[in-house]
Order: structure tokens, then C-alpha cells, then sequence
């Protein structure tokens, strides 16, 4: 059996849309939903519309990484799929990520292709912050790929293939239990964001394969399921920045953790100088709010100085 385990927070309408979508697309799945303790009523919700599903409410709305170790605790099946509650699976999507696990045994995890709501292409993985990252970025290489791939998508798609990434990102991740197990799980130490990148990390140095399988394809409405507060707000940013440096103290020496800091600080400051060149020539909204967030990212560099 597979386990989907779907973790929830103040969702129950994208919670309940999940459900419904891998019923009708893997409806011999086991599913598990992991509820952070809403204050709304997400857990009565899934109760009444679907009464035979478990769902595991945690003891404290403690982080992400606690809510997906609770759920693969709950569980015991060789392969799961951990989501958040705003995806819905397409036709043979969960197919397809089991069977490439399945299919290829030193493979510890491994993500599909995301897409919005009305279609376009969405970042699905990425790679592990470090110094040559930052100076990638810098150089406007990830942006520039990026926005060939959405340029081109769908057709692009046809032409993708599965292959070793970074990290997987963490709105949908199916996982060996061997390999979760062999890591010691989630590090609950990150409360948002970068925790899966810390997980694929720690796969990849115990020998285990990260992978991405665009033949997957699922729907992410991105930033719906931690709630409009975190949705790139100044909040999110700030605490986006805290986990990025988390990780790279927890797995570097602290004189990388000050060139990253300093290439990271550079990179927002060319950025946000940048977004105002182009605005002499545009007056375009999300331009202004570019501008802003690398404003804040850059500020917020600097005060973990």
C-alpha cells in the first residue's frame, strides 16, 4: 500500500479538493491527513465528508517538519507521498512517482512537475544554497532558465526527462521509508522553509538518490496552504532568510557562511538595483514588488550580521 499523507492547516476547502483528487486518480491509496491544530474547523470538515479517512491532529502547531514526521510515523507503508493541502494529483501522477521509486531502488526521493491553476509551469525543485548557488543567481542564470521553461511549457514538458536535482520541493514528495528512516527523518530544528532541502541533503551524503520526474505532473496553488501571511510577505521573507542561513551553518564552516551571507547581501542589492533601472522604463506592479522584496531580503542579510 501507499501512503499519501496531507498536511493541513487552516484548509479545509484545498484539504477536502486533495482528497478528492486522489481518490479519483489512486484510489487504492491509503490516506492520512496531518492537521496542525486549525483553529478553524478543517478537522470536522474532513470528518463529516469522509469519515473513514484517519486524520493524526498534532499536539502543538509546532512546524512542517514535525507535522511530516508525525504522519510517516503514523504509518507504515514502503512508499509515501507527502503534500501540501493545495495540490490536486492529476491522472497517473502518484503512479508514476511510486513506480520510479519502485523502479529504481537507490532513489530516496523524488518530486513531480508542479503547475498553477490556469496551467503554466511552476518551479518543482532547486538547488542547495551555497556559495556557487548565490553566484549563479547573481548572474541571473536560475531566472533566465526558469523563464525559458515557462515560456515553453507545456511543450517543454514533452521534452524534460527525470534526473538528480538539488532538493525536491517540499509541496509534494514521495518517499522511501528505508531511505526516510536511514536519515533520522525531517529535522525539526527548521520550523519554515528549507527543510527539505536539509532532508534531500542529508539523502544524497547517505547515498540515496534525488531525483525529479516531470512524467508526474500535479496542480500546486503555491502559498495557499501556510496562509496569506506567508505568501512572500515580510514575515515570510524574514523567515525564509533565518532557514537559508540555518542550513548552510548547519552544514558549512562559518567562513562559507560569511562569503554566502556576503554574496547573498550583493545579489539582493544588484537585484533591487536592477528592478529600478527597468521601472525608468515601466511602470509595472510586479516590478515595484521585486523591488521591494529584494529590498527586504538584502535588509534582512544584513541584520543577521
Amino acid at each position: 500500500m501507499v501512503s499519501i499523507i496531507i498536511i493541513s492547516y487552516n484548509t479545509s476547502r484545498l484539504t477536502i479538493n486533495c482528497i478528492r483528487s486522489i481518490q479519483k486518480t489512486y484510489p487504492n491509496g491509503e490516506i492520512v491527513v496531518v492537521d496542525n491544530r486549525s483553529p478553524d474547523d478543517t478537522v470536522q470538515q474532513i470528518q463529516q465528508e469522509f469519515p473513514s479517512i484517519r486524520v493524526v491532529v498534532t499536539p502543538e502547531n509546532k512546524s512542517y517538519s514535525n507535522a511530516v514526521n508525525i504522519g510517516m510515523n503514523a504509518t507504515t507503508s514502503e512508499y509515501s507521498i507527502v503534500c501540501n493541502a493545495d495540490v490536486e494529483f492529476f491522472e497517473d501522477s502518484i503512479e508514476r512517482l511510486v513506480g520510479y521509486l519502485q523502479t529504481h531502488p537507490r532513489v530516496g526521493v523524488c518530486s513531480p512537475q508542479q503547475q498553477y491553476p490556469d496551467g503554466s509551469w511552476q518551479y518543482s525543485f532547486g538547488t542547495l544554497p551555497s556559495i556557487s548557488e548565490s553566484i549563479k543567481d547573481m548572474l541571473l542564470w536560475y531566472g533566465v532558465i526558469d523563464t525559458l521553461k515557462r515560456v515553453l511549457y507545456p511543450r517543454y514538458k514533452s521534452w524534460d526527462c527525470p534526473r538528480k536535482v538539488g532538493y525536491c520541493d517540499g509541496a509534494v514528495l514521495a518517499i522511501r521509508r528505508e531511505a526516510f528512516v536511514g536519515v533520522g527523518g525531517f529535522d525539526e530544528e527548521f520550523s519554515f522553509y528549507a527543510e527539505e532541502a536539509d532532508f534531500c541533503y542529508r539523502l544524497r551524503k547517505a547515498g540515496w538518490g534525488v531525483y525529479f520526474q516531470p512524467r508526474a505532473t500535479v496542480m500546486h496553488i503555491r502559498g495557499a496552504s501556510s496562509g496569506a501571511e506567508m505568501n512572500m510577505s515580510e514575515k515570510a521573507i524574514q523567515k525564509l532568510i533565518a532557514s537559508k542561513l540555518q542550513y548552510v551553518r548547519k552544514h558549512s564552516t562559518s567562513t562559507n557562511v560569511s562569503i554566502f551571507r556576503s554574496f547573498e547581501i550583493l545579489n539582493c542589492t544588484w537585484k533591487k538595483k536592477l528592478c529600478r533601472l527597468l521601472l525608468m522604463f515601466s511602470s509595472s506592479t510586479k516590478l515595484r514588488s521585486k523591488m521591494k522584496m529584494f529590498g527586504l531580503m538584502e535588509h534582512y542579510y544584513k541584520k543577521s550580521l
